[in-house]
């Protein structure tokens, strides 16, 4: 260890990389290392820091029961901290496991009471992979215990918009948005949303199944998600449907390429809600052109 670094100082950027190495879905064997080597030197001072970067040394090679077993010890070390469940939560959100993110939230749920700022991230987290039923429950429940719900909550309308590292110089700007992309948040009606499913014989998670496979599927094309956004559009013409806005960092014809081959994908996967109109998933590019390589 650095004489100049702290242990949380440690921790905190090896979190920060080892999320970035998440949502890239890169199997990088170098960053594993790194990542492993800094629990190594954590082991003696912070044990539970050290199983939770080890468990995101496992993850970032996609062994995520691994993954949640570490985390598990971590919790074992300390029962009381909030904080490491609600980082497994978002584990598990940037890698599309919608599955156990709804099985871990109603694991720890009770536990958020009062903490209005886990509750918060926790909000964020279920919009992020379309668990809008608990997401609008949890803001109702911020409420009640008369904390600050964010975004919109008025007249039984929220809003739901999870952006995680929104950089707005990053945004793709065009002719008919010429500023960037804002980290909006669409206002809708949770009760009428979820009329829509239940008219299908749909459950109110219905909505999950297909970002996590989205989530996924971009994982897989080294394609990182910045931000989820959903909005509930009554049509005139057609079923009322849920839009979902992957934000993508990828130019425009990488972007359209990845959705394009992502509507084969939800056609092997049959997703009801998807084939009914009643979801549409939509992959939005933030940059304009490539990076350039960095000549020095």
């Amino acid at each position: 260890m650095s004489n100049s670094a702290t242990p949380d100082t440690i921790f905190n950027n090896t979190l920060g990389e080892a999320f970035e190495a998440l949502k890239l879905g890169a199997n990088d064997l170098v960053t594993v290392r790194r990542v492993q080597r800094r629990a190594d030197e954590l082991a003696s001072i912070d044990a539970a820091g050290a199983w939770e970067l080890r468990a995101y040394a496992s993850a970032i090679k996609n062994a995520f029961d691994a993954a949640d077993e570490m985390f598990a010890c971590a919790l074992r070390l300390q029962p009381g901290n909030l904080n490491i469940r609600v980082r497994w939560l978002a584990m598990l959100c940037v890698t599309g496991q919608v599955g156990k993110v709804k099985e871990k939230f109603i694991a720890f749920r009770s536990g958020l009471d009062g903490n209005f700022a886990a509750m918060g991230a926790v909000i964020s987290l279920l919009g992020y992979v379309g668990l809008l039923h608990d997401a609008f429950q949890l803001r109702q429940r911020v409420a009640a215990l008369g904390g600050n719900p964010g975004g919109h909550a008025f007249d039984g309308d929220f809003g739901i918009a999870s952006a995680p590292e929104m950089v707005r110089e990053k945004m793709l700007a065009t002719e008919d948005f010429p500023e960037p992309l804002p980290s909006s948040v669409y206002t809708f009606s949770a009760e009428d949303a979820e009329q829509v499913l239940a008219d299908q014989g749909l459950s109110v998670d219905a909505w999950s199944e297909p970002i996590g496979c989205a989530i996924r599927f971009l994982r897989q094309k080294r394609l990182k998600v910045v931000a989820v956004k959903s909005s509930f559009i009554p049509h005139d013409d057609r079923a009322t449907a849920m839009h979902f806005q992957l934000l993508i960092v990828a130019t425009p014809d990488i972007c359209w390429e990845a959705e394009w081959e992502f509507c084969g994908v939800l056609v092997d996967r049959d997703f009801p809600i998807i084939n009914s109109g009643t979801a549409t998933i939509a992959f939005i590019p933030t940059l304009r052109e490539a990076p350039r390589a960095n000549h020095s």
